[in-house]
Formats: C-alpha cells, sequence, structure tokens
C-alpha cells in the first residue's frame, strides 16, 4: 500500500479517464483493451513499462508522465496530478 493513496479512488480514476480502452484490467468492468499490455498481476512485476524498475516513485512517474521516460510510447500523457497518479498505483499493486 502506498501511504497516503487510495486504491478506491484509483480504480474510480482508471474507470474515468480511460485507461480501459487501452489495458485490460482486474476489477474494472470493461477494462478489455487491447493496445497496452494487460495489467494482470501488476503488482509482482518486475518492470514498469519495460523499462523502469518497479517501485512506486517509478510507476507514479510513468502515469503521471510516459512521454518523458519513453517518447515511443503509445501510451498517452492524461493530465493527471501528483495524487490522482498515486490513488491509480495503489489500485494497481493490489493486482497480485
Amino acid at each position: 500500500m502506498l501511504p497516503g493513496a487510495d486504491p478506491q479512488r484509483g480504480a474510480a480514476l482508471i474507470r474515468e479517464v480511460g485507461c480501459a480502452s487501452c489495458h485490460m484490467i482486474p476489477g474494472i468492468r470493461g477494462a478489455r483493451g487491447l493496445v497496452g499490455p494487460p495489467l494482470m498481476h501488476f503488482s509482482r512485476r518486475t518492470y514498469v513499462a519495460g523499462r523502469l524498475p518497479n517501485t512506486p516513485a517509478n510507476l507514479i512517474d510513468w502515469i503521471r508522465d510516459p512521454q518523458a521516460i519513453d517518447p515511443a510510447t503509445a501510451m498517452p500523457t492524461i493530465g493527471l496530478d501528483e495524487q490522482q497518479a498515486r490513488d491509480i498505483a495503489a489500485y494497481l499493486y493490489t493486482l497480485r
């Protein structure tokens, strides 16, 4: 769990901002997208985006501005603030 983060708010944000249109995400209704990788068992992954060690700080940075980390990624920068990214990360870390 991430201090100060709320996985339930993260799940709501995932639905709200459209992550489900690109990813398969357990626990998120309609999250059957095939553009990005499926996010099953996310907490057990070694890397974020195949590039960064899977740490909360790296995941939050990736969620907030993936283009800054990998300009060639298909994942868009959608303008999330730090707290929103923390909440989404907290939800992803519940996926064991």
